[in-house]
This record gives C-alpha cells, sequence and structure tokens, in this order.
C-alpha cells in the first residue's frame, strides 16, 4: 500500500519524498478517532507540510503482505530492493519530472540506505535515527546526496554538519539537540511512533528535511 500526501501547484512536481516507517512500518486507522496513523514515522498530520516543503509528494510505504515485519534481514534482500524499485518506478511514471528521495526512520533508514545502493535513479536519501550501518551504504551514484540525522544525546549524534569526500556521494549530518536528556531509542523498537527521539521537534526536522531536499544546505543542529 502507498498512502499519497500531495500539494497543490501551479508548477509540476518536483520532488518526491518516500517514507519507509521503522519496526513493522505499517498504517492503522485509530479505532478512537478513525484517523489513519503511520506506525514509526512522523505523524500523517505532519505530511502535507514536508509535501508543501518539498513542492511536491510524500509517498509512505506499507510493508509487503508477505513480509508484516520487516526485519534487518529483509531490508537487506534482493526481495525488498524489488519492492522499492517498483515503488520508485510508480513514482516516476506519475511524476516523469520530479526528482525521487529515500527518507527512512530508524531501521527504515536500513531500507533506504539499501535504496540508495541499488537503485540508481533516486536523488537520495534521509536517515533519521538510523543504525550506524546505514550510513555506512555506499550510493550507486556519485550524484547522490544523503542526509543524516541523530538525536544529540547518542554517541553517534555528536557532530556537526560535515561532507565525507572518501565516500560515494554527499553526505550531511545533522544533530538534535534534545535538552530532556532522554537515552536515545534501540533501532527498532518503535519508538519514533511516540516522537520521542524528536524531543518534540517534529516541525523542525520536517523544515531541515525540506530545505536539505530543496537546497543542499542544513544547520549544524536542531535545538
Amino acid at each position: 500500500m502507498l498512502l499519497v500526501t500531495s500539494v497543490e501547484t501551479a508548477r509540476p512536481v518536483g520532488n518526491v519524498v518516500m517514507m519507509l516507517g521503522s519496526g513493522g512500518g505499517g498504517f492503522a486507522v485509530g479505532p478512537e478517532d478513525g484517523v489513519m496513523r503511520v506506525q514509526g514515522g512522523f505523524p500523517v498530520t505532519q505530511h502535507p507540510r514536508l509535501a508543501a516543503g518539498i513542492g511536491g509528494s510524500v509517498v509512505a510505504l506499507s510493508p509487503p503482505t508477505d513480509q508484516p515485519v520487516m526485519d534487518v534481514d529483509w531490508r537487506l534482500s534482493a526481495s525488498h530492493v524489488t519492492d522499492l524499485r517498483a515503488a520508485v518506478r510508480w513514482s516516476r511514471e506519475r511524476w516523469p519530472n520530479a526528482d525521487v528521495w529515500m527518507l527512512g526512520f530508524e531501521s527504515g533508514g536500513m531500507s533506504a540506505a539499501v535504496a540508495t545502493a541499488n537503485i540508481e535513479e533516486i536523488a537520495g536519501a534521509v536517515l533519521v535515527c538510523a543504525p550506524e550501518e546505514a550510513s555506512a551504504q555506499q550510493p550507486a551514484s556519485e550524484r547522490m546526496r544523503m542526509l543524516v540525522i541523530r538525536q544529540g544525546n547518542s554517541p553517534a549524534g555528536a557532530g556537526s554538519q560535515s561532507v565525507n569526500a572518501g565516500r560515494r556521494g554527499r553526505r550531511t549530518w545533522v544533530r538534535i539537540d534534545d535538552e530532556r536528556h532522554v537515552p536515545p531509542a534501540t533501532p527498532g523498537d518503535g519508538a519514533l511512533a511516540s516522537g520521542r527521539p524528536f524531543g518534540g521537534k517534529e516541525t523542525q526536522v520536517i523544515d531541515v528535511v525540506a530545505r536539505w531536499i530543496m537546497t543542499g544546505t542544513a544547520p549544524h543542529a536542531i535545538r
């Protein structure tokens, strides 16, 4: 399943962000209010803000019906790459002039990184609180960009924005400062469903992601 959020503009869609949630990363309708929710990612209510910020569309992917819980082995599999490639192809057919970006949360960041390593047609990826091995993936094309967003009180989030010329592609690191000093989430534990790693800064994170996609620049930290 694909959950599509688009903005109405006079210009053609310029960017498409494909969201990959942590853990199972599925969709659920709240029994109390009937509102659709994406598990392990940005709240659906924030998708229009990101779509407006990139001048395009946000496409959230659900797990495949035969793999409702996507563990690391699955995310590294050829079958998963086939599914991601099909989603990219669908997006490019619908919006032929748009750049397609992968955005993955926690373990979903591994999926986004695997996509950059295998699908040359995408423009790059955003990894949010993803495992270390996700940002170590080598993009298939040197033109790809990668934004790595880390929680500030995790060891991997201590660095500021930088570009590593020793790897294929261009990487930018951004730290989320969390003055509450909440212990970092364990990748895949679904903590992003409640927004814990963002420290209540979901809107700021979305704005930084949109700015980076549009301009290639990002602040050193989100405070």
